[in-house]
């Protein structure tokens, strides 16, 4: 798998947290091992990107040698635009609210990059809005914390007074004492969620920005869409879409449409489905496919046929019943005796 990739602005902040500290970075005993790649890496433009595996192993020694168990959010304190590059610019310099978020979901490659990362999504719920993303690995717990801190207080710095953040969801278990979330994100920090999310109200979205410069995000908007065409994509295009359709069963339990993945993709369902069909491949086939994965997964749940056939959007427990012995030449109870789990009545 390709390695994580982070901004270096995350290094910088490493640094001048040290420096606030008293403390050289390119002194401490702790660190003379990695002082060739510190100085390489710092000396590095700050928009450009670092792997994660390195800055986690910094980042681990720093925090028990400086016995600062909420180092990431001391970090975070010290966040500016730059330190998210071209990005964290146009956040900055974003109309409103709304405007700031399409920028983020759009163009954070250029901040996280590689293959274990999953596009933010936009969800409304009632009168709230999330923004939010899943957790990958256990090893991304750090950069998941450090991002969601860096963020909310740009956010703050950007949107003083009429951005509200109503509460913080982490998908990790709290790696310091509640006290010192609650005491930084000032609202409602709570763990064990199923994915990340920043909470706001809709009320928020059409924020106005007092540093909005319409002229200027023009030409950030065309250096973001150059930074990204130059990436490269990492895994193929269906492997990926197998991937959000996996997200949208099991966490939403809902089957998503082409439109909904396109639109995370930045690109029209027709352009989507003729990508696929390069591929020799369809959306309607992945989308089949992963629904049989699911009602594998649900079978080992012991969820009555019924109630599977309707959580994967088939009209019936017969529809899903023909759907599965198509795809694997199996009935769902022959699958459920392999499960060993009795079929309910």
């Amino acid at each position: 798998m390709q390695e994580l990739q982070i901004p270096n602005g995350y290094f910088q902040l490493l640094n001048m947290y040290l420096l606030q500290q008293g403390m050289d970075i390119f002194t401490l005993p702790f660190l003379e091992q990695h002082q060739t790649q510190l100085r390489y890496v710092l000396s590095l433009p700050i928009d450009s990107q670092s792997t994660y595996s390195f800055f986690l192993e910094v980042v681990e020694l720093t925090r028990q040698h400086a016995h600062c168990p909420q180092l990431v959010l001391e970090m975070a304190r010290l966040i500016r635009p730059e330190h998210f590059g071209v990005l964290g610019y146009m956040v900055s310099r974003s109309n409103s609210v709304a405007e700031a978020l399409h920028n983020i979901i759009r163009f954070s490659r250029l901040v996280i990059d590689g293959e274990a990362v999953i596009p933010m999504q936009l969800l409304h719920q009632t009168k709230e809005i999330h923004l939010s993303w899943p957790l990958q690995d256990t090893r991304y717990m750090m950069i998941n914390e450090l991002t969601s801190a860096c963020m909310a207080h740009l956010a703050k710095q950007i949107f003083p007074a009429s951005l509200q953040l109503l509460s913080m969801q982490f998908a990790h278990a709290p790696q310091m004492a509640r006290y010192h979330y609650e005491k930084f994100f000032g609202c409602e920090v709570s763990f064990g969620h199923v994915q990340y999310s920043f909470v706001i109200s809709s009320d928020n979205l059409d924020s106005k920005s007092e540093l909005a410069d319409p002229s200027l995000m023009q030409l950030l908007l065309r250096q973001a869409e150059e930074a990204i065409a130059s990436k490269s994509h990492y895994g193929s295009l269906d492997q990926h879409i197998y991937m959000r359709v996996a997200e949208y069963l099991r966490q939403k339990n809902s089957v998503p449409k082409i439109e909904q993945i396109a639109n995370e993709l930045h690109v029209s369902a027709r352009t989507l489905q003729r990508q696929l069909n390069d591929l020799d491949s369809s959306f309607k086939k992945i989308v089949e496919a992963e629904r049989m994965k699911r009602c594998e997964q649900l079978l080992q749940q012991d969820m009555s046929l019924t109630d599977i056939a309707m959580q994967l959007g088939y009209s019936d427990q017969s529809a899903l019943a023909r759907a599965y012995k198509a795809y694997s030449g199996q009935t769902l109870l022959q699958k459920k005796q392999q499960f060993k789990i009795p079929p309910k009545p």
